[in-house]
């Protein structure tokens, strides 16, 4: 049973047991009061009746008196609520009764027994009796009997106990309304931290709980977010897709490693050194961040997993998944190295159309190389119980290392195992064999350069890209931090429509063609239409000159 339901039926049931208790108590308050009443009234009567008849049985058996005997008797049955009188001498024996049959006969003993008390309650016929006897000085004359119904009392405690039902029922309900209305108000905090925990399973760190209760949920919100901010901290530094295989598969968790088919890539920043010493510090880890942000983006697009970043650098793994097809986990690996190269070609060429505007950005052009090399590695924790890292090694990470050596241009070179089996998806050429450091004579390795992707892998790409390269990456990681408040959304909105026309104008081999990082310049012919050429390859340190072109206007 859930809590918002326990706590309305806790209290329903906790009013109702207390109500009922009061009820009984004040019911039974209720009925000894109308039978003191009743017995109060009761031995009026019959003490008054007494009184007022000595005289006459002083003078019975005679005929007047008998008569005025049962004369005053009847006066006294005009109460609606006397059952019964009756009237003995002091031999017992009746002499007058509302019921005329009984003259003549001799009281019930329990009446007229030595002791007997005066007031009693009979249950059988419902009726209280009250017995007083006739004296004149010390001689008895007689005794006088009255029966009166228990009906009023027993009416008066019905009428008590439906008022006392209806008005505990009203309670009952209004406290039910008010136990759901608070419950509900008090468990939203609760709703809302449910609600939080399950983004949070999901990896989402945004969500933080109110704090605006002064109770112990309050204080409860306030723990809850300060674990937040340490968590969403901590998972920063952890890649998420960890997490969640590990809480797929426990036993990855485990202490050791397994062998697994991998797909291994390098990413380096060409001319980092140089503009590292150049650069204030800050602006040096904003200019790396806002790669890595694409990179990021592009790696866990495909499943993979981003292993670490060294610097200028950036190494990603994916390993082959149960839903995968025959060789998937290169076939990922491979649409994502290509995917981060066209993520840095187009803010290349975006931030080359503003420079040559003399706008001043906190980002400038960059030139990554980028390598894959599949095999086999050991995957799994490596480290101590104090720190340990989901990491892999072995050959195949050496080979991606020293074949990213290879990118001295910009490129995007693979080995032979990569191009294997991946012909719909890139377009490459071999180059010629080479002996990577550490590796021996009989290793010699085939690289093979990426030269572009197929039509239907273009149009996959250029979708990610105009998503990628939204309003919010605009705002956080481009946009002049200079701009006034004012400008800032006009700004970001004219970026994005510039990034659209380069994303969707510029040829797909344009991403991957080789480039001098030196001057930023094309190391061989391509095709491309003169206006997009010299923007998309021209280098900050190569002179520059003012665009000529129309700005671009929304459309509609």
């Amino acid at each position: 049973m859930r809590l918002a339901s326990k706590y309305p039926l806790f209290l329903l049931i906790t009013t109702l047991v207390t109500a009922g208790g009061v009820f009984v108590a004040l019911l039974t308050v209720l009925r000894n009061s109308i039978e003191r009443e009743i017995t109060k009234r009761g031995e009026a009567t019959v003490e008054s009746f007494a009184l007022a008849n000595t005289p006459l049985l002083l003078t019975y058996p005679a005929e007047g008196a008998k008569t005025r005997l049962q004369f005053n008797l009847l006066a006294v049955a005009k109460n609606p609520d006397v059952l019964h009188a009756r009237l003995a001498d002091d031999d017992g024996t009746i002499i007058a009764s509302l019921e005329k049959e009984e003259i003549g006969q001799a009281l019930p003993s329990y009446l007229t027994a030595s002791g007997a008390p005066t007031t009693f309650v009979d249950p059988a016929e419902s009726a209280y009796h009250f017995r007083a006897p006739v004296r004149y000085g010390q001689t008895t004359l007689g005794t006088f009997v009255l029966s009166l119904s228990r009906t009023p009392v027993q009416a008066a405690v019905q009428r008590t106990m439906t008022r006392a039902f209806g008005f505990a029922g009203g309670i009952a309900a209004i406290i039910c309304i008010v136990a759901l209305l608070w419950v509900r108000r008090e468990m939203r905090p609760l709703k809302a931290m449910r609600i939080t925990l399950s983004e949070i399973v999901k990896g989402d760190f945004a969500r933080r709980m109110p704090e605006d209760s002064r109770d112990e949920i309050g204080e409860l919100a306030v723990a809850f977010n300060q674990m937040l901010d340490r968590s969403a901290l901590f998972f920063r530094y952890v890649d998420q897709m960890i997490i969640d295989r590990m809480i797929a598969d426990p036993s990855l968790a485990a202490p050791g490693g397994r062998q697994q088919n991998i797909s291994v890539i390098f990413g380096d920043m060409r001319g980092y050194t140089a503009m590292s010493n150049r650069r204030k510090p800050h602006e040096v880890v904003h200019i790396v961040n806002t790669y890595f942000h694409l990179f990021i983006e592009a790696v866990a697009h495909f499943g993979g997993l981003v292993d670490k970043t060294m610097g200028d650098a950036i190494m990603a793994v994916f390993e082959a998944r149960a839903d995968d097809e025959p060789e998937g986990h290169k076939r990922r690996a491979l649409l994502a190295t290509c995917y981060m190269k066209a993520a840095a070609r187009v803010l290349n060429h975006f931030l080359m159309i503003r420079r040559a505007a003399d706008e001043q950005m906190q980002v400038e052009p960059r030139e990554f190389g980028f390598a894959i090399a599949t095999g086999t590695a050991i995957v799994g924790n490596i480290g101590s119980r104090r720190h340990m890292d989901y990491t892999v090694c072995g050959r195949v990470v050496n080979l991606a290392s020293r074949l990213e050596g290879l990118t001295s241009h910009g490129e995007v070179i693979i080995d032979n195992f990569t191009r294997l089996g991946t012909g719909d998806l890139v377009r490459a050429e071999p180059l010629p064999p080479v002996q990577p450091k550490g590796f021996s004579e009989a290793e010699k390795v085939v690289p093979h350069r990426v030269t572009g992707v197929t039509t239907e892998e273009a149009h996959k790409l250029r979708i990610f890209l105009k998503k990628t390269f939204g309003y919010s990456f605009l705002f956080e990681m481009v946009m002049p931090k200079s701009l006034p408040a004012g400008e800032q959304a006009p700004w970001c909105a004219q970026a994005e429509l510039l990034l659209i026309k380069i994303i969707t104008e510029t040829p797909v081999e344009h991403f991957f063609v080789r480039v001098d990082v030196e001057s930023g310049r094309p190391l061989e012919g391509i095709s491309a239409p003169a206006a997009a050429a010299p923007a998309a390859m021209v280098h900050p340190s190569a002179p520059q000159r003012r665009l000529t072109t129309p700005p671009i206007k929304p459309q509609a």
